[in-house]
């Protein structure tokens, strides 16, 4: 039965891969195509780029990181060295710029679609590239905080693999808290920010429904439409990212609590997830994607 379920496991985890990869390089393709035809790019088009970019480059380090510790279980000294620095830096980066590219995605969707008389809000929304790249500039401030920690981490790992026995409780707390301290920095700023325009754009689309229900247009409406899908698209991530947490979550505490490789193999599934599923989610959010993605079903189809 273990065995039955570790390798529905390992199907679902390789699936995960491949879907991440296409939707995320679908993405890639389609926009770099229409950027060369048409000589220019729309602000929304090179965040979507960057994040699918973002997620490839993550998938990669997942990737790599699954397929050894399954090839290569038992490795030299040196090699568990290196590869404890390799993905925990390269994991780090990758995830980084992931979240914080979706957040600015986030965003966008509420200073382009948002309505409000506010003098701010509309001082914002009429520079929307400006606020957008100061807040990834800002976001790279965070890094040296986040290396710093990630650096701590990979020194309690690399010791216990020196002193070559399981870590005693006090070291495997100060291993576990580490880590958590890393999941909340790169976690917790991006989700407030996310969830913050998720709430102001469901406020916006009840001010708007009020205005409009003299004309009985409802949701009808474009502009409600808008909201509509903005919305789906930052409760979707708000949503996957919560599940990726929850799985660095498990493997936080899978040496101290867990013990159990299907529970490990799990958390590996669940923290997929994110970068493969919200691939499509973002697909199906653009217009100019969907239409493309349904044009290749179509050429499939007839081939």
């Amino acid at each position: 039965m273990a065995d039955s379920l570790e390798n529905i496991f390992i199907i679902l985890i390789n699936s995960e891969f491949i879907i991440g990869i296409l939707g995320n390089g679908f993405i890639t393709l389609v926009n770099c195509i229409d950027w060369i035809k048409m000589q220019k790019i729309s602000l929304a088009d090179r965040i979507l780029t960057a994040l699918a970019l973002s997620r490839i480059g993550l998938i990669l380090v997942m990737m790599v990181s699954w397929f050894t510790k399954e090839s290569y279980p038992f490795s030299s000294l040196d090699i568990k060295r290196n590869k404890v620095i390799l993905f925990s830096i390269a994991g780090l980066l990758a995830n980084h710029f992931s979240v914080w590219f979706a957040t600015g995605l986030s965003l966008f969707y509420f200073l382009k679609i948002a309505n409000f008389s506010n003098a701010v809000f509309l001082h914002l929304k009429f520079r929307i590239g400006m606020v957008v790249m100061v807040i990834f500039l800002g976001t790279l401030v965070l890094l040296p905080l986040s290396l710093t920690l990630v650096s701590i981490y990979i020194d309690i790992k690399i010791h216990q693999f020196e002193r070559n026995m399981t870590l005693n409780s006090k070291k495997s707390d100060t291993e576990t808290i580490s880590k958590l301290i890393i999941l909340t920095v790169e976690s917790l700023l991006p989700f407030t920010i996310s969830l913050s325009c998720f709430l102001l754009l469901m406020f916006s689309l009840v001010k708007h429904i009020k205005k409009m229900r003299s004309h009985a247009t409802g949701f009808r409406d474009p502009s409600c439409k808008a909201h509509v899908r903005a919305m789906i698209m930052v409760v979707s991530f708000l949503i996957l990212l919560a599940i990726h947490f929850l799985s660095h979550l498990m493997t936080a505490f899978y040496h101290n609590v867990m013990q159990s490789k299907l529970a490990f193999m799990l958390a590996e599934a669940l923290g997929t997830i994110y970068p493969s599923v919200h691939s499509f989610v973002l697909i199906l959010g653009n217009d100019k994607l969907r239409k493309a993605s349904l044009l290749v079903l179509w050429q499939l189809r007839c081939g």
